[in-house]
């Protein structure tokens, strides 16, 4: 690339679960590789931005909500205001009327394809308004973009299915596992970890959030079911938004359901390295980063045998149906029984290809083409 080359990325949901994950790798990585392109990065606050990035990295205050129309008109001049050789948003929700090049990430589509109003805090007329809105805006950006990155082949086929566009301008370019994710083999640390949650039985674990395609309803009841001996606790994390107030306001009386909220990098490591097993029921997956942090660490993974799991997990999982709740309990109960199945050495190699710096070599190197 020309050093007087500019690529503006949006970085307003660096601080968002998920997300935020992929944009800090990329940026902490592109950092790493190329000292040359200008780079202008969005972010809510420049003033609470606190990475360490090399001089030709621009920080820019773009205080704008996503999916509001201050995003579609504000945010829309600041950018053109840096008159960009090439704009990349990390998720879908694209200034309308941008007319420069730019490249999109897609993580999933399952806002498009699991309408429902019970994953929004609107009522469904207001909802739907919304999503029709969304799949407009969507569509108006998968067709006019340079190029579509997406996280796993399982949604490169529902974006060339859904939108009709050629399989080339897709771009399959695989999430990597955090730094700040390993595992903790100090005992101390766990047992003040599990002291903290009162964690005082062997545990199953979760942690994301809990949207409806999450399917924790189903877990929850699953559990209930294998857990007749009330010798387990279930423990699911994630920041207490609505979604898990509602969760909690439904299923928060039961026994050995433990509602942990926020975790932090530290316990979430130290959490993976001492759960029975880390359980993953989402019914409706682009990836699913937890997995491979998971796998990393060296937990048991169970999870779904749907969407994108079986790409990302292969033969180092055990699956159940997440859609038949006595499924889910029968896998849970012959899974937990079994020895973890992975050969340390042989599952390591393979989580070499979901590595951060090779995602970002690869991002820098469509930018090169576009």
């Amino acid at each position: 690339m020309g050093s007087n080359r500019k690529v503006g990325i949006d970085c307003r949901m660096i601080k968002e679960s998920g997300i935020g994950r992929y944009i800090e790798n990329l940026v902490l990585n592109l950092n790493q590789i190329d000292n040359v392109t200008k780079y202008i990065l969005f972010v809510k606050d420049k003033n609470t931005f606190n990475l360490k990035l090399n001089s030709n990295f621009e920080i820019v205050s773009a205080d704008f909500v996503w999916h509001s129309f201050k995003e579609q008109f504000g945010f829309l001049k600041l950018i053109n205001s840096y008159n960009l050789d090439l704009y990349h948003s990390p998720h879908p929700n694209m200034p309308y009327l941008y007319f420069k090049p730019f490249v999109i990430t897609i993580h999933d589509l399952t806002m498009l394809r699991e309408k429902t109003g019970r994953a929004s805090t609107y009522s469904y007329p207001i909802y739907f308004l919304k999503w029709l809105v969304f799949k407009i805006m969507l569509s108006f950006a998968v067709l006019r973009a340079k190029n579509i990155v997406t996280v796993s082949n399982f949604v490169k086929d529902q974006i060339v299915s859904e939108f009709k566009i050629k399989p080339e301008r897709v771009s399959v370019i695989y999430n990597g596992v955090s730094d700040s994710i390993a595992a903790v083999t100090n005992k101390e640390i766990i047992n003040q970890v599990k002291s903290k949650f009162e964690l005082t039985k062997p545990f199953l674990f979760y942690v994301g959030n809990a949207y409806p395609h999450k399917n924790l309803e189903n877990l929850i009841l699953a559990f209930e079911l294998l857990n007749q001996n009330n010798d387990l606790i279930l423990f699911l994390g994630g920041k207490e938004d609505y979604f898990y107030q509602r969760l909690k306001k439904d299923y928060g009386n039961l026994n050995n359901i433990v509602f942990g909220g926020y975790l932090t990098d530290d316990e979430i490591s130290a959490l993976y390295s001492s759960c029975e097993a880390f359980v993953y029921p989402s019914i409706s997956e682009g990836f699913g980063i937890q997995i491979i942090e998971a796998l990393k660490i060296g937990s048991k993974v169970i999870c779904s045998n749907n969407s994108s799991f079986p790409e990302i997990a292969g033969k180092y999982a055990f699956y159940f149906n997440p859609f038949d709740i006595e499924d889910m309990k029968k896998s849970l109960k012959i899974s937990l029984k079994l020895p973890n199945k992975n050969h340390r050495e042989t599952l390591l190699k393979y989580l070499e290809k979901f590595d951060w710096k090779k995602s970002a070599l690869l991002h820098y190197e469509l930018y090169q083409k576009n």
